[in-house]
């Protein structure tokens, strides 16, 4: 059992202070896992928000045969699926605060992704199909296993490997289309 999962326990058996450490271990990876998804960093807050409120709001659904982490991303995997669902009809103006905030959102991704070759496949990404680029964020951003990126994206392992396989394959065309050179 991990932090997080002890974390929890120790919230479940009254500690409320203990429900800050999972927040704290997960908050921001989860706002960016979100954000890919939704782009708006926003609404990737106000989604993280309901995903940590399903921890508190139904406390037996998280059963322990999995890691915390897989349980609270799959989680923002299914909200964030359903907030794409609901608004992809919407069209949204930005307002010039709204561009700001985005500008503001991709400077704070460019310090996390730290070198050039990283912000180069940063940018590749969202050029990959869904299913690939979930895979590969939930595989080489978040360090989960297979079977945890299949529990949350609800594919079998061999689905996973595929997806991941395929991804990296067209994620190095992409990146040697826009003249990306391997260091050997």
């Amino acid at each position: 059992m991990t932090s997080a999962e002890e974390s929890y326990r120790d919230f479940l058996n009254g500690d409320k202070a203990a429900f800050s450490v999972i927040i704290d271990l997960f908050r921001e990876n989860l706002i960016f896992f979100i954000c890919r998804y939704v782009g708006n960093e926003d609404t990737a807050e106000d989604i993280a928000a309901e995903c940590f409120a399903e921890l508190i709001i139904h406390p037996k659904r998280f059963s322990f045969n999995s890691s915390l982490k897989t349980y609270l991303f799959s989680i923002a995997h299914n909200k964030s699926v359903n907030y794409i669902k609901k608004n992809k009809r919407l069209v949204l103006l930005e307002s010039e605060d709204a561009a700001e905030k985005r500008k503001e959102y991709v400077d704070f991704e460019n310090d996390v992704l730290r070198n050039e070759q990283s912000v180069l496949l940063h940018d590749a990404l969202p050029k990959l199909k869904e299913d690939y680029r979930t895979a590969l964020h939930l595989v080489y951003f978040e360090n989960m296993t297979y079977r945890e990126t299949a529990e949350i994206m609800k594919k079998t392992v061999k689905q996973i490997d595929n997806y991941v396989s395929r991804g990296k394959t067209a994620l190095k065309k992409i990146l040697e289309e826009e003249g990306f050179v391997y260091e050997e």
